[in-house]
């Protein structure tokens, strides 16, 4: 301005200045920091769902009187795994025992069992069988890495995978697992990758 000293002019921003530079620091820092807050975002957001149970939960008294007696409403003694199972659960076929043996200890020994006797069961135990989509992820993982349901790629053969589901645990019949994975909208071809395959069995 007309009049003005020159010690009250702002001082003209000139590339390679010592202004220049800290400003440019500061926006680089700026940067930094904002980059650093997505990664952390992103970070926690992925430990969070890897936390998630990896089967949808479901009230128990959505599933319960698709299995139970219509007259008594009573479920029988053998079907408490299947029920626990369609409300979300995660069992073992070496951890079916167990659990008969603790909710029949309510409603007598081979006895049918009531919704009250499951719920409350429920209650106490459901979050033993409630597994993360981490623990899921990891055994997948180790099958595929040890060589016995895939390789070292991170690939799922499935020939392998219907060979020792056939063998072990519940034992699903071939032809069964054909039509669980072939179905329309299922998986194509011998083998699938192990991120594609956990996105699978979560449909």
């Amino acid at each position: 301005t007309r009049g003005s000293s020159p010690s009250a002019l702002p001082s003209p921003r000139i590339h390679g200045s010592p202004a220049a530079s800290d400003e440019a620091a500061l926006l680089r820092g700026d940067r930094a920091m904002t980059e650093a807050a997505k990664k952390d975002t992103k970070k926690g957001a992925k430990e969070k769902a890897g936390k998630e149970p990896f089967v949808s939960q479901l009230p128990l008294k959505d599933v319960f009187h698709h299995f139970s007696d219509r007259k008594t409403k009573l479920l029988p003694l053998n079907d408490v795994p299947y029920v626990l199972r369609a409300a979300g659960l995660t069992i073992y076929g070496e951890e079916e025992a167990k659990i008969r043996a603790e909710v029949e200890k309510i409603d007598g020994l081979g006895k049918p069992v009531s919704f009250k006797t499951l719920e409350d069961w429920m209650a106490e135990h459901q979050a033993t069988y409630v597994r993360s989509h981490d623990d899921a992820y990891n055994a997948l993982y180790t099958l595929c890495h040890e060589g016995i349901i895939g390789d070292k790629n991170d690939l799922v053969r499935l020939p392998h995978l219907k060979h020792l589901v056939g063998e072990v645990g519940d034992k699903i019949k071939p032809e069964t697992f054909d039509k669980i994975v072939k179905a329309e909208g299922g998986l194509q071809g011998d083998t699938c990758a192990l991120d594609d395959f956990i996105k699978f069995l979560q449909r």
